[in-house]
């Protein structure tokens, strides 16, 4: 295979991965998928400026998610729900129902500080 066509493949499982699994971020992608850091930056920007993604940014990270599906505060709950620890607080709340915030600490083995950023 030649590398304009790997180059292409790359762009095409990018896109797939971010249907996949939209809100992912860049490094999720780039070890998801075993591609270089500059090949999954090249393909999202590519991605981005054609019109086929979408990215919001929280904090230090950028999240991508297919174009024209998910209206912003869905975007918001994918970003949550893709990050461990937070999915795994707001999944403890659910089963607990109301957990103070020294029960999050004490489970996740986190700040109180850290357990006030996730939520």
């Amino acid at each position: 295979m030649s590398k304009i066509n790997g180059l292409e493949g790359n762009i095409d499982r990018v896109l797939h991965f971010i249907h996949k699994k939209p809100g992912s971020h860049l490094r999720q992608i780039k070890k998801e998928l075993h591609i270089s850091m500059g090949t999954a930056q090249y393909q999202l920007a590519r991605l981005e400026k054609i019109g086929k993604i979408t990215s919001t940014k929280k904090g230090l990270y950028k999240y991508y998610f297919p174009s024209g599906i998910f209206q912003d505060n869905e975007k918001h709950i994918l970003q949550v729900l893709n990050q461990e620890t937070a999915r795994g607080i707001l999944m403890f709340i659910i089963e607990r129902k109301n957990p103070t915030q020294s029960d999050i600490v004490n489970k996740f083995g986190i700040s109180a500080p850290s357990v006030n950023w996730h939520v």
